[in-house]
């Protein structure tokens, strides 16, 4: 016979054998045991937690028959009789099992569903496992809510997931969901133990806790990782050593004389240890997560020392680490492993990135530690880091915390009495170098209310004083001991070409009406625009015009960006492949540039206001309550040159 593996030897055949669920297991035995069935049920969990197991096993516990072939629905399938033994062997016509994930139409799901119509062949129901159901399309999922709302008596649904996610809440209300949960990495090692013990083969206790916690809660991955390793090691037993080899995980003793060193302070130490684990090949990405998880379990030891499980294989090492650091430095450390492990993607390599991080930990440490990191190291290595929890005893060994300094009484406020600069409007007096005196130590004197209600504006309440006044354009202006810095003024393309702007009488020529009719729409700022705007169209052949511009824009036609973004306009605008050529110097025709703004300059016309009307305007703008605000907060002015019609 042909070998199986650990994995299909030892699925479990019945609840009692399963593993790591014992609370589904017995929410499905009483149910099963009363008579109280659901008809649909939904498993949920990572890869390798049993929801196919208990799929099939609930199937049989339906449809067992006993070995007499009268038994009743059970929570103990028997595993001899017809049904129990073809569901076992995969090949019973009434337990069918659907793969979502290749299987996922809604061409699929109505075939399905129009066979659930059908009685069972040989069964009390007609069981069907849906596996993945995530991955079914949204059409696929419509088609079954009907059906799995209120299926005929004789069929049931298990649908099973590792995703819930992603399932629809419809489905979700429709089923009996049960979430399977990760084993445990010691409920795992547990039940490798005896599997070994089973299959006549030896392992270190040590060995199988490792493959437990590499599992990642998976039992189904732990016996997988159990048939390499053995046969990684052959004949020989299976020893934590090979194992670490197999998986690629250095020894943990490494680790903690890294940090060792760290709390040393040796940093060629900690460079050459470094260097030995590049040479063994190992993975920094996963040395740097080994790191985290050790200085998770040394912070552990600091502050719950009984919460330390003992069968840990670096415990010894930990109780050592625990009162070498400083909870703040373990609490840093942490955070530097996590991110260094972040960004090992973004550094030069995986050795420039770990030894960084190493590197980090050495140069930052927090405020606060009153005892030098060799001295702690130097005392930990004399006496026992700390006592256990259960005989009561305190920590040796660690940093000695001073005991708290009773908080100081807050020193009162001075009332501070107003200056006389105070009641002067900011820019009516010199503005001075001292720091003004906080309003809410100034008593404010009373002022008369404001003819205009403002509405409460707390960004000034604590702030400015009450009697602070506030004004318009109207204001003089503010006086300061120093003189702003007068900036350059900025030369306009206007003042650089006087010519192609200052004569709006010219017109289009016949040209530049073709130029105008194609080019003449708004296109966003850009180099590109101005070129188009400003050109004049001198000459059109078959595939080649050429333009006059101002030689202010030769630079800007050295761009290649630039010159992409006109022939693909260009190109597009007379439906083929453009030659462009320019010409360098001031167009003598109207312009495109020219014609926009006379056009904005009629529309300007239409809105201006006269002059009695700006000067009423204005005034209702000063009287309204949101221009007193904006006034306040930001001494804002209006500009009567900016009023126009609407």
């Amino acid at each position: 016979m042909s070998y199986q593996v650990l994995a299909r030897k030892y699925r479990p055949k019945t609840f009692e054998e399963v593993v790591g669920q014992e609370p589904v297991v017995k929410a499905l035995t009483h149910a099963l045991r009363e008579n109280r069935l659901h008809h649909a049920y939904l498993f949920t969990g990572t890869r390798g937690v049993g929801k196919t197991t208990l799929a099939r096993i609930l199937a049989k516990s339906l449809n067992c028959v006993g070995p007499d072939g009268n038994g009743p629905v059970t929570d103990h399938p028997c595993g001899v009789c017809p049904v129990c033994r073809a569901i076992d062997e995969g090949r019973f016509v009434d337990y069918i099992e659907m793969d979502a994930a290749s299987n996922r139409s809604v061409e699929e799901m109505t075939a399905l569903l129009e066979q659930a119509m059908y009685a069972p062949t040989n069964a009390r129901y007609k069981v069907y496992m849906i596996d993945e159901v995530h991955q079914l399309t949204t059409h696929a999922f419509n088609a079954m809510l009907k059906t799995l709302e209120e299926p005929p008596e004789y069929v049931k649904f298990i649908l099973a997931t590792t995703d819930p996610q992603k399932v629809p809440v419809t489905v979700l209300s429709r089923c009996l969901q049960f979430n399977l949960r990760n084993v445990a990495p010691q409920v795992v090692a547990n039940h490798l133990g005896r599997v070994m013990q089973n299959e006549g083969l030896q392992a270190e206790p040590q060995a199988l806790r490792l493959i437990g916690e590499a599992a990642r809660g998976s039992l189904r991955d732990g016996l997988s990782l159990l048939d390499q390793a053995v046969a990684y090691v052959g004949s020989d037993p299976v020893t934590l050593k090979s194992v670490r080899e197999m998986l690629g995980i250095m020894d943990g003793d490494v680790l903690t004389e890294l940090l060792k060193k760290i709390a040393a302070e040796d940093a060629a130490g900690v460079m050459r240890t470094a260097d030995d684990m590049a040479a063994s090949g190992v993975s920094f990405g996963e040395a740097l997560k080994d790191l985290a998880s050790l200085l998770h379990r040394i912070a552990i030891a600091q502050k719950v020392p009984e919460a330390l499980s003992r069968e840990d294989l670096d415990y010894a090492d930990i109780r050592t680490l625990a009162s070498a650091f400083t909870p703040e430095e373990i609490q840093l450390f942490y955070q530097i492993a996590l991110h260094g492990k972040a960004d090992l993607h973004l550094a030069p390599d995986e050795y420039a990135g770990f030894t960084m991080t190493l590197l980090r930990m050495l140069a930052f440490k927090p405020q606060g530690s009153a005892l030098s990191a060799k001295a702690r190291v130097a005392t930990s290595e004399k006496q026992p880091p700390f006592e256990d929890a259960a005989q009561g005893q305190k920590p040796s060994g660690g940093d000695i915390q001073p005991a708290p300094k009773a908080p100081a009484e807050p020193r009162p406020v001075k009332k501070v009495e107003p200056s006389p600069e105070l009641k002067t409007p900011p820019r009516a007096r010199e503005v001075k170098k001292e720091v003004p005196p906080k309003a809410a130590e100034v008593e404010a004197p009373e002022v008369e209310a404001p003819e205009v209600d403002i509405p409460e504006d707390e960004f000034l309440q604590d702030t400015v004083p009450e009697d602070f006044e506030y004004g318009f354009s109207d204001m003089a202006p503010a006086q300061s001991d120093f003189e702003p810095a007068v900036s350059a003024p900025v030369e306009t393309v206007e003042e650089k070409l006087p010519d192609a702007f200052d004569d709006e009488n010219r017109v289009f020529s016949e040209l530049g009406k073709i130029w105008f009719e194609k080019m003449g729409r708004t296109f966003p700022a850009s180099f590109t625009r101005d070129i188009i705007e400003n050109a004049e169209l001198l000459q059109l052949d078959a595939s080649t015009l050429t333009l006059r511009l101002e030689p202010f824009y030769e630079s800007r036609t050295k761009n290649p960006a630039t010159m992409r973004l006109l022939h693909k306009i260009v190109d597009s605008a007379f439906g083929q492949q453009m030659t462009i050529r320019f010409e360098w110097s001031a167009p003598m025709s109207r312009t495109i540039a020219q014609e926009k703004r006379a056009a904005r300059k009629a529309a300007t016309k239409e809105v201006e206001l006269s002059n009695e009307e700006r000067t009423r305007a204005q005034a209702i703008l000063k009287g309204s309550a949101q221009a007193k605000i904006l006034a306040r907060r930001f001494n804002a002015k209006i500009a009567p040159e900016t009023i126009r019609k609407q």
